[in-house]
């Protein structure tokens, strides 16, 4: 009789120990810097923190740029530099305080999916400090308006 409840007991509580927990973060809109050299980061606003500080982090959701360009991703978790006016910092790269999250080819007004990982956006999210930066990749291009979309923070909770 033992052997009954012992079974699905441990099913249960083996589902339990990566049981997820997603964050939303609002619809935004960022501005791109003009040129290849200048990283331009906002901080991003989330519904909630991870109950406890989880050890990995992805984020999911859409950006749309408004010109055919590739764009390189960064994020931080504290501020990114001290170059701020109206809450947009225009940074050059640092890496004791940013990490590279990769690129992306957008084509103008195409909604394209991302996924992103790293030590500095999970550590933004668990501390509700999580700062998102883009970069054009070409130097040629003009700078931009990038809309963020469907933002996903998920955690899972150990």
């Amino acid at each position: 009789m033992k052997r009954l409840f012992v079974v699905p007991l441990l099913g249960l509580l083996a589902a339990c120990t990566a049981l997820p927990l997603s964050i939303a973060i609002p619809d935004y809109t960022s501005k791109v810097a003009a040129n290849n050299t200048v990283i331009t980061f906002q901080k991003t606003q989330q519904t909630q923190t991870p109950p406890s500080p989880a050890k990995s982090i992805t984020i999911e959701g859409q950006i749309t740029y408004n010109q055919t360009a590739t764009l390189v991703f960064y994020a931080s978790d504290t501020p990114p530099c001290d170059s701020q006016i109206n809450g947009v910092y225009t940074c050059s790269f640092d890496s004791n305080t940013m990490e590279s999250l990769g690129e992306i080819s957008l084509q103008a007004g195409v909604p394209q999916n991302f996924v992103w990982q790293g030590a500095k956006l999970t550590g933004g999210i668990n501390k509700n400090s999580l700062y998102i930066g883009v970069s054009l990749k070409d130097s040629l291009l003009t700078g931009g308006t990038l809309q963020f979309r469907n933002m996903v923070a998920k955690v899972a909770v150990f």
